[in-house]
């Protein structure tokens, strides 16, 4: 609903009708009493005066037919209402006019009196030698004297008409015309401009006003021009920054393919080193059958040693997050990772490491699909559980346990995978996801088998990571959450 908002020019000339409407409503009631009362007063004055002198005009009279003259003449609009003579026993003589008061028909002995009632008044004069002089006067207003309230209310509704106009063109010079020039000049500073400045005039207030407002804009010139010197100068070092990064960036690049070589020649230069060497024995001759046979099976398992590290180093490139944001495209399809977990069980129990080894699953509830395929899910398990029982053999802690854990939490499901072996040592729980980072004899392995499983987990949104048992026992967890099929990928693990 709107609000109807009225200006200022309205807001005075409304303050100063309701003004003039309290000051002539209390006008009215205070002067029309005193005016009627005033009124009343002079009129009962003028009628005891006029009283008492036709009272002496009668007392000098000689005979009736003057008083009834004098009576006659005195009786009228403008004079008495009614006046008559009595003799000394009260006897009538001469009458005019009206009467109507007990004490003008029956009139008192031998004294003065004057009465009211209503709007009439009875005056009463004792003549010594000649009787008794009566006369009634109205009190009622005139006309003229009703109309002095209407006029007296002319004249202030007049005056205050012409008060109103006096001060509302004053209050407009004064105050609206600086406060409505002020207003514009705020709105014009609000659209952007700065070169703006507000006329100081009018009103002490309204110049202080003024003043202020040239003041805060100029302040704001000022702090924008520092703003922008600030931008400028945090762009200048986001450049730097950005470029100090991209060296970073690339000297970590160089780094990484440093790291990524040297494990590579490691991996492949001391099998066809032994390669070499059985080769230029056996081309020297002189090698009886059983030797060559010897020779010719170590050059075969050498040569599977280089072959193993080729085809895990391109299951790691297939498995590193693509380019640009591009996604494998065998990923499209969720997996199902309670069937991936009971391949892995299968799987496993033909495994000559895992002999020893007692495996356990528990899944919580049920488990959503993930966004990553099934063959992923058992690649990144298994290579998880072959290498908690490799430890466990390597540590001479067999027989032992491996667990595998699955619950839905929120958005994501997370896997555990927990054994009771040797467990990580702090310094190296960082580094166990490198390429060619392996705590396994030179020959045993050849480091890609964790950082395979973290980029199929990375590709696909998820986390992967090395920590202690919850129970603070003997032993690795390694914790992977993946988001559910469909959902936003987390951005941080929020597991301890």
């Amino acid at each position: 609903m709107n609000r109807v908002v009225f200006g200022l020019r309205a807001q005075i000339v409304v303050a100063l009708l309701v003004v003039l409407s309290i000051a002539a409503t209390l006008a009215m009631v205070a002067i029309q009493p005193l005016t009627a009362a005033s009124g009343r007063l002079t009129r009962k004055r003028l009628g005891l005066t006029l009283a008492r002198s036709v009272a002496g005009e009668v007392a000098l009279s000689h005979s009736t037919d003057d008083v009834r003259d004098l009576l006659l003449q005195s009786v009228g609009d403008v004079g008495l209402r009614g006046a008559a003579l009595y003799d000394l026993q009260r006897r009538l003589l001469v009458r005019a006019g009206t009467l109507s008061l007990p004490s003008s028909l029956r009139p008192p002995r031998l004294m003065d009196d004057a009465r009211e009632a209503g709007e009439v008044m009875g005056v009463v004069v004792f003549l010594p030698g000649r009787g008794v002089f009566v006369a009634e006067t109205s009190l009622a207003p005139s006309a003229a004297e009703r109309a002095v309230p209407m006029l007296i209310l002319l004249y202030t509704a007049s005056a205050g008409v012409l008060a109103l106009a006096v001060v509302y063109l004053l209050l407009t010079r004064w105050i609206v015309r600086p406060v409505v020039s002020l207003t514009l000049a705020a709105e014009r500073v609000a659209a952007g401009r700065r070169d703006v400045r507000a006329e100081a005039g009018g009103a002490a207030e309204v110049v202080r006003a003024a003043d202020a407002f040239n003041r805060m804009t100029e302040q704001l010139s000022a702090h924008e021009a520092e703003l922008s010197n600030r931008v400028k100068e945090l762009e200048r070092a986001h450049k730097e920054l950005k470029r100090a990064q991209e060296q970073v960036v690339r000297g970590e690049r160089l780094a990484t393919v440093g790291r990524l070589s040297a494990g590579i020649a490691h991996e492949v230069g001391n099998p066809l080193a032994a390669i070499v060497g059985l080769a230029d024995v056996m081309a020297d001759g002189g090698l009886d059958e059983a030797e060559v046979k010897e020779f010719s099976g170590r050059i075969g398992r050498e040569a599977q040693r280089i072959h193993r590290t080729v085809r895990e180093l391109l299951d790691y490139a297939r498995a590193s997050p693509s380019p640009a944001g591009t996604t494998d495209p065998g990923e499209k399809h969720p997996g199902d990772l309670v069937d991936a977990i009971d391949q892995v069980s299968r799987l496993i129990a033909p495994q000559k490491a895992m002999r020893d080894v007692r495996f356990e699953t528990h899944i919580d509830g049920a488990i959503p699909a993930v966004s990553v395929s099934t063959d992923r899910l058992v690649q990144v398990v298994l290579n998880l559980c072959l290498n908690a029982g490799d430890a466990l053999r390597m540590a001479g802690l067999t027989p032992g346990s491996v667990a595998v854990r699955a619950r839905h939490e929120r958005e994501r499901v997370v896997i555990e995978v927990e054994d009771d072996g040797p467990g990580i040592p702090d310094d190296v729980r960082q580094k166990v996801f490198e390429p060619f980072f392996t705590t396994k004899p030179a020959g045993e392995g050849t480091g890609l088998g964790l950082a395979t499983s973290a980029a199929i987990v990375e590709q696909a949104g998820g986390v992967i990571s090395a920590q202690p048992r919850r129970d603070g026992g003997r032993g690795a967890r390694i914790v992977i959450e993946l988001p559910a099929a469909g959902s936003r990928p987390p951005r941080e693990s929020t597991l301890p």
